[in-house]
């Protein structure tokens, strides 16, 4: 179960992370499921059934930049807007009705980014431009998370034509990535779990940009972290 907690904990991490520009796409989107999931221990494996078919979907234009997630089959949804001149955050979580929202500037996440820049010392992203392969037309280079605090394996394929920006991927502002993951695999001791792109268009709807916050409870990014805490066991991690 513990496990299970860290590994959501870490896919809220990886699924907010929205503000991007680009060399090749000024515009458009990018979705990604949970294509993979291998676990040789049998209750582990029936835990992690309940992810399968979680998607993120990541819209962008020139002024703003939003994630959309959907975990568990609609069980919790989350949607992340940023004005990408300024970094204002918008963070919409929604998890069986318990809706929250927590606004935020650049200034208000400062203490937090430097904490966790903190806890990522001594860990570095290494890439192996040898080891390419190709995923929906983009090339794509290996990038492995290394380091002896790291809790678990990390590799990314990255698409260089596709720039992605940092400072808004949760515990991972200290690092530059060289473009946009169209895949990545998280591995822990029990179980392993594969991300991939399956879907990139280059026009986005300028609407999707437009959150509707009818409904949810505007709280402080620390009030919030609380709330998480608290819902852990009912929601089963």
């Amino acid at each position: 179960m513990k496990n299970i907690k860290l590994l959501l904990f870490t896919m809220l991490g990886l699924m907010t992370m929205p503000a991007f520009s680009q060399n090749v796409l000024s515009e458009g989107s990018i979705k990604m499921e949970i294509t993979e999931i291998d676990s040789d221990n049998e209750q582990m494996a029936a835990q992690l059934e309940m992810l399968r078919g979680t998607a993120t979907e990541y819209f962008f234009n020139e002024e703003k930049s939003l994630v959309s997630a959907d975990m568990m089959g609609g069980m919790i949804t989350m949607k992340s807007l940023v004005n990408n001149a300024d970094e204002h955050l918008t963070f919409l979580f929604d998890a069986m009705g318990q809706k929250m929202m927590v606004k935020s500037t650049k200034e208000d996440r400062k203490q937090f980014e430097e904490e966790q820049n903190e806890a990522m010392e001594g860990v570095e992203i290494v890439y192996d431009e040898s080891s390419t392969k190709e995923v929906l037309g983009y090339k794509c280079i290996k990038a492995t998370l290394s380091g002896e605090e790291v809790p678990l394996g990390f590799e990314m394929w990255v698409a260089p034509d596709i720039k992605a920006s940092n400072k808004l991927i949760q515990g991972m502002q200290a690092f530059e990535l060289k473009g946009f993951p169209l895949e990545y695999v998280l591995e822990m001791d029990e179980f392993s779990m594969t991300f991939a792109a399956t879907e990139v268009l280059k026009t986005v709807d300028a609407e999707v940009f437009k959150l509707k916050t009818d409904g949810y409870k505007e709280m402080t990014f620390e009030e919030f972290q609380t709330q998480m805490g608290s819902m852990g066991g009912g929601m089963g991690f």
